[in-house]
């Protein structure tokens, strides 16, 4: 399913999770959140909102006890309403913390999986090109790639065409650790059209 633009807008708190940080964090109706194609910066503090939304669209399905909702929130796609279960399909949270890749299967595996579960018409060695993932860290496991780790989480989801590529909150300093790395991956998916939903606590 490929979407070009999502509206959101809800209330209620989440308990926001990565290998990086934890947070309590707070919808709310008074914002409304629009995305398109491409990057979409959400900059804030770490419990300004901006970690919820991302969390919400991407984990509700597999992690339904770390919210508390207050009604429905209000999710249009490309005009249709829809709802979190719906776009759990198409949505993958970049953090180990993801089922997709809670596993010791190397990379390369899971990018197998991924593929024959898609019936994409990529090889293995195509998205592996596609993401300039390293021959050797692409035959361990997601655990041992160091700091291509969003590189190789990328590849994954876009093995499984995933449309919704939904970030943790990344500080100043996380960011710039990743930068190199995360840049090609940001730009990758962007020349994909994906949808990616990126919360920063600055401006870059």
């Amino acid at each position: 399913m490929k979407i070009n633009n999502i509206y959101v807008k809800g209330e209620g708190y989440a308990y926001c999770k990565s290998s990086f940080y934890s947070a309590h964090d707070a919808l709310s109706n008074s914002l409304c959140y629009t995305f398109s194609r491409g990057v979409n910066r959400l900059i804030g503090e770490i419990d300004s909102g901006c970690w919820a939304v991302s969390y919400l669209l991407s984990m509700y399905k597999h992690c339904p006890e770390d919210f508390v909702l207050l009604d429905e929130p209000k999710i249009v796609a490309d005009g249709k309403q829809v709802s979190l279960n719906d776009l759990s399909s198409i949505s993958c949270y970049m953090d180990k913390s993801n089922p997709m890749f809670c596993s010791d299967a190397s990379v390369k595996e899971l990018v197998i999986h991924g593929l024959k579960q898609s019936k994409s018409n990529y090889s293995c060695a195509d998205i592996r090109s596609l993401f300039y993932i390293d021959s050797e860290r692409f035959e361990r496991a997601i655990t041992g790639v160091g700091n291509e780790i969003f590189k190789v989480m990328a590849a994954i989801g876009f093995s499984y065409e995933r449309e919704i590529f939904c970030f943790p909150w990344l500080s100043q300093r996380r960011f710039e650790r990743y930068h190199k790395n995360l840049i090609a991956v940001l730009d990758v998916l962007e020349s994909f059209k994906k949808i990616i939903i990126l919360p920063v606590g600055y401006h870059f």
